[in-house]
């Protein structure tokens, strides 16, 4: 029978990973580049390197028969896309060529909103998005995507395991037609960056800081005391420049790709969000596929994942340090009242009514 429910096959990709072990926007405005650095060398060598991995992928021999257009909103520099690209390349050649995953950077397939509507619909297309979005459906999700709700990557991958999130992703898959099916795409710690230097809650007052326009990223910057102002990715830089905004909150990598030291003076390292990155199809479509595919299909994506946010990690330190040369100033988190920070956060839990749901998560992966 080839109907296979989201969460059989995620679970099944889950326990295999188990027995395995770990395995592993839009461009800102043209604008003069600053001096190379050899932080900033470092780090475009491992980007190119992993692009001429993905390049080197066998070229298939059958037709396809299953295609997946899946976008995102990240430029074709960024490891995420390239990453995307090497698991496409993959399932291209594991499926004999008869299952085609098309990737589009830049979000060419239109607004998050838009597309997420089109998966709903049962359309052939895909998206990279995150549990904050995925909670406007099933509000328990977005506590994955809540202020200080994980602290590093360990954590971050033990929540594949969790039976909490299983079933939510289920509800989402019954009631909204919405397969999330892997959650191992992570971006790592987010920070401010900002035109002002700040310590403590009180320093960021009267701030307007863009994140993301979901409910649970505007509650937790809101949270920590400045004013959350929603943005697509495309308008950050020139939201700074043009005093729109006052500043933004995004990991190194992003950050740097996007030029934002370029209008920036600080980054406060917050480390507010450990962002995680989710992949969703629509169930209808995941279903089309022959069961053997789709466990292909799951499988090959966690693999990608792994290893993206393992070279994300890895690229970090020379992603500030190239920021560093380039002239912002770091506030490091030994100069922060990161407790001031953390207790403001539970704002956001009660606004969005998410301490339970954070229990019961903790409770699956143990974390005190």
């Amino acid at each position: 029978m080839r109907k296979r429910s989201c969460m059989a096959v995620v679970t099944a990709a889950v326990v295999a990973f188990s027995v395995a072990g770990c395995g592993g926007g839009s461009s800102a405005p043209a604008t003069e580049a600053p001096k190379a650095t050899e932080a900033a060398t470092e780090a475009a060598g491992a980007t190119e390197a992993a692009k001429e991995e993905a390049d080197e992928a066998a070229a298939p021999t059958g037709e396809a028969k299953y295609v997946l257009r899946f976008g995102h909103t990240l430029t074709e520099q960024d490891l995420a896309h390239i990453y995307m690209q090497k698991w496409a390349d993959s399932v291209r050649e594991k499926t004999n060529g008869e299952v085609e995953i098309e990737i589009y950077a830049n979000a060419q397939l239109g607004t998050e909103e838009d597309v997420i509507e089109q998966i709903r619909q049962g359309a052939n297309v895909g998206w990279q998005t995150d549990f904050a979005r995925l909670g406007s459906y099933v509000n328990d999700l977005s506590v994955c995507n809540a202020a200080y709700f994980i602290d590093n990557q360990e954590e971050a991958f033990a929540l594949r395991d969790s039976q909490t999130i299983i079933d939510l992703n289920k509800k989402l898959a019954d009631e909204y037609n919405i397969c999330n099916f892997s959650w191992d795409w992570d971006q790592g710690p987010r920070h401010l960056f900002t035109n002002k230097a700040a310590y403590k809650p009180d320093d960021l007052k009267g701030l307007m800081i863009r994140t993301a326009p979901a409910p649970i990223w505007v509650e937790s910057v809101n949270s920590l005391g400045c004013t959350a102002a929603a943005l697509s990715l495309g308008e950050v830089y020139t939201g700074i420049q043009t005093k729109v905004v006052d500043g933004c909150e995004l990991p190194y990598n992003n950050a740097l790709n996007l030029k934002i030291h370029e209008v920036c003076d600080y980054v406060i390292e917050t480390g507010h969000f450990f962002a995680i990155n989710t992949m969703i199809v629509s169930q209808e479509w995941m279903d089309s596929l022959p069961e053997e595919y789709q466990k292909i299909f799951v499988d090959e994506c966690n693999k990608f994942g792994e290893e993206e946010t393992i070279a994300l990690a890895e690229q970090t330190a020379g992603s500030k340090q190239a920021m560093i040369d380039a002239g912002i100033t770091v506030i490091e988190p030994d100069e922060i009242d990161m407790e001031a920070f953390k207790a403001n956060s539970q704002k956001a839990y009660d606004a969005l009514n998410l301490s339970a749901v954070r229990e019961a998560v903790y409770k699956d992966i143990g974390k005190q």
